[in-house]
């Protein structure tokens, strides 16, 4: 399924965050920016222990914070590290958002024209897949409508049951503004 978001295409696809060709992949992490989730463990698997002591060097941050580094091997220019949840791995929605709209920001200043990303904080600690499909989605929308370098953010389930829950996060989106086409592939 496809969305446009004023000038800014939203896709929601099936797919692995590691394998995605883009300007950016936004990997969703702790404020030590640590490679301890299945997302982080692919990507250093697919391009190389260099991200993971490049992240390392560059943290801790604060929660709700984000860090550009190098995409080591990976098929994107960047990786951005979004610290969504502290070490206590207890993501809060408040913390998400933030932690997305940095990443965001950052893929924008870094004249970045797509990029991709999963629901930040879902499956960590006992935070809900659908509250981290909103968490997630509701930056994604707000930034969509500031000036952005952004052509296409391309929103990750790990499956068809995922991505139906995503779907529809972002058709209520699209129905609760009209004026914008909805495109459905």
């Amino acid at each position: 399924m496809e969305v446009l978001i004023n000038k800014t295409r939203v896709v929601v696809q099936v797919g692995e965050l590691a394998l995605q060709e883009v300007d950016a992949l936004i990997h969703p992490t702790n404020n030590f920016l640590w490679f301890s989730s299945g997302y982080s463990e692919n990507l250093k698997r697919i391009g190389g222990g260099s991200i993971e002591t490049e992240a390392l060097e560059r943290g801790p941050i604060q929660v709700g914070q984000a860090v550009v580094t190098s995409a080591g091997r990976l098929k994107s220019r960047y990786l951005i590290n979004a610290a969504a949840w502290g070490q206590d791995m207890r993501p809060e929605i408040m913390q998400i958002r933030a932690a997305v709209a940095a990443a965001l920001r950052l893929a924008s200043e870094h004249h970045c024209l797509s990029v991709a990303l999963p629901p930040v904080g879902a499956g960590v600690g006992e935070f809900s897949l659908r509250l981290a499909v909103e968490s997630t989605f509701f930056p994604i929308v707000e930034h969509c409508w500031q000036s952005t370098y952004l052509q296409k953010i391309i929103f990750l389930a790990r499956d068809h049951t995922e991505e139906e829950i995503l779907n529809r996060v972002v058709q209520s989106a699209a129905a609760a503004n009209p004026s914008e086409p909805d495109h459905h592939s």
